[in-house]
């Protein structure tokens, strides 16, 4: 892992505002996260951005619908020559030929444009997304009826999609000599081991691996973020350099695991801390009780044995999930709450 970076309770966000403005959304972002800030993803505006479908381009034998929102993947035809085009591609090597275009993410571009124009003297890192490969293999369904999760073809295929992705953002986003972090986002980890999600823990680290691999053998971070519960350990023990989980709702599950956390530090592994809500509960929490909360699960790992020194240098701040489903007031306030917590624990 790189571990030269230090986290020092620096703000990032998950990724999804429900804006529609790219401008307005990326005032936002390097606003509220003035030193880790990440392009935002704006699903109201466009069906393409939406998580399961923005990151779909270049998939064979895929459609979107979009009266229905949802994308199919036909294999009623023979489907060898467009796998056989999708690998030639792949082993090429070359990001530019998985780029996510401006119509599946303005934000992206915006972000891009951005930081050529004006670049922040406060960044000291930037953060970028796509959606991790088990959640977007278990999303989408083949003509047949399965999900690709379980077509070993197809869920190599996405496998390699969301790692071209995930390295074409990092070639955009390393012109500035800047730490990258990628994350791929696994809200679908929550039914990991159970009857929803049979795969075996090997093949779900192996293929997140691949992802992590592919960034990180280019020298960038990598991240993933799970909204609800998971098997921790599962994820500690991947090739991940930043773990981010709901620290407002789930903290007590997550530090559950407390001998892996340590495990996970020593190796130099970072904290994504959700600890500001992305609920309804926005409107009623204060930074005061937000920042309560965070000391008391640092308290904790403290008390465990930890040292408070490297928790800080591998602890950053983030929204509990992305805000892209709240009102615009709301999502507003869970970006302003992230910035004041942030500033609040740097002091």
């Amino acid at each position: 892992m790189t571990t030269n970076f230090k986290g020092n309770f620096s703000a990032t966000a998950i990724g999804s505002l429900p804006h529609t403005d790219a401008d307005v959304a990326c005032d936002i972002m390097f606003k509220s996260l003035p030193e880790i800030p990440c392009w935002p993803q704006l699903p109201r505006r466009s069906i393409y951005e939406d998580m399961c479908i923005q990151y779909t381009e270049g998939l064979p034998c895929s459609a979107v619908n979009v009266s229905e929102k949802t994308i199919k993947i036909d294999v009623s035809q023979d489907i060898s020559g467009a796998l056989e085009a999708f690998y030639d591609a792949y082993l090429k090597n070359d990001p530019d030929l998985f780029q996510v275009s401006r119509d599946y993410s303005v934000g992206f571009h915006a972000m891009i444009e951005r930081l050529n124009k004006s670049p922040q003297k406060s960044i000291r890192a930037i953060k970028g997304q796509v959606v991790g490969p088990i959640t977007l293999a278990g999303s989408l369904k083949l003509s047949t009826g399965i999900t690709a999760l379980y077509s070993e073809e197809f869920f190599d295929v996405i496998i390699k999609l969301m790692s071209m992705k995930a390295y074409w953002q990092f070639t955009k986003l390393s012109q500035y000599g800047l730490p990258v972090i990628i994350f791929a986002d696994e809200p679908y980890l929550t039914s990991f081991g159970s009857a929803f999600m049979n795969i075996r823990r090997e093949r779900a680290i192996s293929a997140l691996n691949e992802v992590y691999d592919t960034v990180q053998a280019h020298g960038g971070l990598t991240g993933t973020h799970c909204c609800g519960n998971t098997d921790w350990a599962m994820l500690m023990e991947s090739k991940v350099d930043f773990v981010s989980f709901d620290a407002y709702e789930f903290m007590d599950k997550y530090l559950m695991y407390w001998r892996e956390i340590k495990a996970f530090l020593d190796k130099g592994g970072y904290l994504a801390w959700g600890i500001v809500p992305t609920s309804s509960k926005i409107t009623s929490v204060s930074s005061d009780d937000l920042v309560k909360k965070l000391e008391e699960g640092i308290q904790f790992l403290v008390n465990k044995g930890l040292s408070r020194t490297l928790i800080k240098e591998r602890s950053i701040i983030t929204p509990s999930c992305g805000a892209g489903t709240l009102t615009i007031n709301e999502a507003e306030r869970v970006m302003t709450l992230t910035h004041e917590l942030s500033m609040v624990m740097k002091s």
